[in-house]
């Protein structure tokens, strides 16, 4: 095989676009066109077993180049999904990456005439937010005072009294039994992990105390029933120092090294937030996902290591890309419209063999009668669809 300019003879050729020798991050212009029913971008030469520069359009995608380029934010500092090439051109949906790489192992076999690859099964991970372990207990008479008058002004009275009633121990917190509910989700073919915040109080991590006894250890049961990682606070954006911390922190709770993180209301700025994890020896990411919407981020359902656009190098950092949420579940409101929206997603990724993971919120998993409807549906969907 070879990869340039012009091929050498009658190899396997496919011609470089140009962009994976390039010095430096520079803007790019791209011309989106269809190719056997796919987008492609970075066409090239009839020479070229390729209509298009596979690898320098992957690598495109992958490390999220257009992140590196200058862009409008939103109130939280997040890069703007509707900025997004995918978004653009209406393939955020797709795994496109995959797509075009099992058509290209069909182009490489066919012309080795090599028997077909063996394919991985597909499985379905649940990656389980916890921004604070419970809604009321543990909590603070200060600071549910002030919560429950905030409710109170937003004339939420049910939440008002439903928090009374649990301060006053006359009911259960909402959101316990959370390991219980687990259980529920569990199945050979489904798994799931937790990314709980373990933070200072601050304007957009809104964590239990870290000094509450009963917080640590019901965090650290937690961490003892299913694999357990920091949720990284929304402080530690922009502070690698309060990074440090929350990472450190939270191997002293569970007594465990941290190999892996989520970075809280999914604010990613390249290649700052991923070089920190990397040298804080951070292993695994599952924080590839855009918060309003739907879809691959890096137009890949697989894991990927990252590389490091700014210094030109791959890091032992994997990405793990992430489809769907709770909020992309619950905005559809109806059962009908949950399952569609979840089963061109599963039948999808099931062609493709690729991994499925769908991040959640242990508010997903709220006792109270009001949310039986949304568990059921979306136990029917994991498990039995």
């Amino acid at each position: 095989m070879s990869y340039g300019d012009v091929p050498l003879g009658n190899e396997f050729f496919v011609a470089a676009n140009g962009l994976l020798i390039e010095q430096g991050i520079n803007p790019v212009d791209i011309s989106v066109f269809e190719w056997e029913g796919m987008p492609a971008f970075f066409a090239s030469s009839e020479k070229s077993q390729f209509p298009f520069d596979f690898f320098a359009a992957s690598f495109y995608l992958m490390t999220r180049y257009e992140e590196y380029m200058p862009y409008t934010t939103d109130d939280l500092g997040r890069f703007k999904s509707e900025q997004s090439l995918a978004y653009k051109y209406n393939f955020l949906d797709l795994p496109l990456i995959d797509m075009w790489f099992n058509h290209f192992v069909a182009v490489w076999t066919n012309f080795f005439e090599l028997p077909s690859f063996s394919q991985q099964l597909n499985t379905a991970e649940l990656v389980v937010e916890i921004p604070q372990l419970y809604a009321y207990k543990y909590k603070t008479l200060f600071r549910s005072f002030f919560e429950g008058l905030y409710n109170l002004g937003s004339l939420k009275f049910a939440m008002t009294f439903d928090r009374l009633m649990v301060v006053l121990r006359f009911r259960e917190d909402p959101l316990v039994g959370l390991i219980e509910q687990m259980e529920a989700f569990r199945s050979t073919t489904v798994s799931f992990r937790f990314f709980a915040l373990y933070a200072t109080l601050g304007v957009h991590d809104k964590s239990l105390s870290v000094f509450s006894k009963k917080h640590q250890q019901d965090l650290k049961s937690l961490s003892d029933y299913a694999p357990t990682a920091p949720l990284a606070s929304f402080e530690s954006t922009q502070k690698k120092q309060q990074l440090k911390q929350d990472i450190n922190r939270f191997s002293g709770l569970i007594h465990r090294p941290i190999k892996a993180i989520r970075q809280h209301k999914l604010v990613l700025r390249f290649p700052e937030t991923y070089r920190a994890y990397a040298s804080l020896g951070i292993k695994h990411d599952y924080s590839m996902q855009y918060s309003d919407i739907p879809g691959f981020r890096a137009s890949t359902a697989h894991p990927f290591r990252f590389f490091d656009l700014g210094e030109e190098q791959e890091t032992p950092l994997t990405i793990h890309p992430i489809c769907l949420s709770e909020s992309n579940i619950r905005a559809q409101q109806y059962a009908r419209k949950m399952r569609q929206l979840f089963i061109v997603y599963k039948s999808r990724l099931k062609k493709l063999n690729a991994p499925m993971l769908v991040s959640l919120t242990n508010e997903t998993f709220n006792n109270r009668s009001k949310n039986a409807t949304f568990l059921a549906t979306l136990k029917k969907l994991l498990i039995h669809e």
